[in-house]
């Protein structure tokens, strides 16, 4: 994997799962206050609030949690994936020419671009 500022520098996998602990972590500590505030309104009397919160105090920092966990997934998948190809092409013998473009050229003098907006 690349670094995300310096594109020559590596980044190991471990460091982005690292720092997905450290993340989950903060959310973890997060849902701990919220489950604190729900059997504080549960010892209030106010059950619908605390069936919320502690609702609320499970599901969102656990879906944020998921959501960060795939994205790191996906951008580890890429990366490896990316490295690969670059070993291949290596291999092969470095990248391939590109195919030249196909010159369009107009023969009347009346004839319009197909750019050059409404007649």
């Amino acid at each position: 994997m690349r670094g995300l500022w310096e594109n020559e520098k590596s980044m190991s996998p471990a460091l982005l799962r690292s720092a997905l602990g450290l993340a989950g972590a903060f959310l973890a500590l997060s849902s701990a206050v919220m489950l604190i505030i729900a059997v504080a309104s549960v010892t209030n009397g106010k059950y619908p609030a605390a069936a919320m919160q502690l609702a609320a105090g499970i599901a969102v920092p656990f879906g944020i949690w998921l959501a960060l966990r795939m994205l790191a997934d996906m951008l580890i998948t890429l990366h490896r994936a990316h490295d690969r190809l670059q070993a291949i092409e290596r291999l092969a013998g470095g990248p391939l020419p590109a195919e030249a473009e196909p010159v369009l050229t107009q023969t009347s003098a009346g004839s319009r671009a197909g750019d050059a907006g409404p007649a």
